[in-house]
């Protein structure tokens, strides 16, 4: 019931009103062809000595056109065999082009986006509480998401593209699609009942981003990494509670472990007094 929800919402589209119109003409032009077929079969019967009503007529059109060919009605001339054969061929055309047409734009394109919409959803349920919401995946989000699921702590990846949010819920990644740019995307994303929002971009999009969730809510903790000194005050400014200088910590995470006292060096050369390790 769902997907078929979708499929009509899909053709209230301006590509679904499209395709309506286009099937229009195409039916439109089959009902023309009908009409000039059943015509010239009353006008070549005539020639022939033979005089049908107009619903037979329409019948042997029709039989002739979806290639059933019963046989019970046949011309005996040349020119009537050559319309036969002309009504046969333009029916199998118009068979070919109408019917997949049909199935494919109204059915099975509709049902085939329905399927990618339930699995890259837009919204989280209303009840979503306590979870975590991340704005890309990187080697830092995978070994926090990593320990969230041993935590049991429910997470979900906004994702803006389609593909790349079929693509990670594929791989087992809870995602919903939105633009992190819109406060749409982090309501919809329960954003005001998480635990945490966390986002590890460029500093430009982090500023974007807690910009647009603190427009949600006020309290909701966000923690962004800055990747330049002077982003930290900008971010901080921006709403997040928690900002992450990655290089810096690496950096000093280094130092310790050159200038700690129990840290082993290993001569490699010497300049003078100057001992390179």
């Amino acid at each position: 019931m769902k997907s078929m929800t979708t499929v009509v919402s899909q053709l209230a589209t301006r590509k679904g009103r499209r395709n309506i119109l286009v099937l229009f003409r195409l039916t439109g032009a089959f009902v023309l062809l009908t009409l000039v077929f059943t015509i010239l079969f009353h006008y070549i019967m005539a020639l022939e000595g033979r005089h049908y009503s107009w619903v037979t007529g329409l019948y042997w059109t029709m039989v002739v056109m979806s290639t059933l060919g019963f046989g019970d009605i046949t011309f005996f001339g040349d020119l009537g065999r050559f319309f036969s054969f002309v009504v046969l061929l333009s029916g199998t055309i118009f068979m070919l082009i109408l019917l997949p047409f049909t199935f494919i734009q109204f059915f099975f394109l509709p049902w085939m986006e329905a399927q990618a919409a339930a699995r890259a959803p837009r919204s989280l349920p209303p009840t979503t509480k306590g979870h975590v919401v991340l704005t890309g995946l990187g080697p830092i989000e995978t070994s926090l998401i990593r320990k969230l699921k041993q935590s049991q702590v429910p997470y979900v990846l906004v994702v803006p593209e389609l593909p790349d949010a079929l693509q990670l819920h594929d791989q087992g990644y809870q995602v919903m699609l939105g633009q992190l740019d819109d406060p749409e995307t982090y309501r919809q994303a329960r954003a005001d009942q998480a635990a945490l929002v966390a986002t590890t971009l460029a500093d430009t999009t982090n500023t974007n981003v807690a910009f647009t969730v603190r427009e949600i809510s006020e309290t909701v903790p966000i923690v962004a990494t800055a990747s330049r000194s002077a982003s930290v005050d900008i971010l901080e400014l921006a709403g997040c509670n928690r900002v992450i200088q990655l290089a810096q910590m690496l950096g000093e995470l280094l130092a310790r472990r050159v200038l700690g006292r129990d840290a082993k060096s290993h001569v490699v050369g010497e300049f003078g007094d100057l001992l390179i390790a």
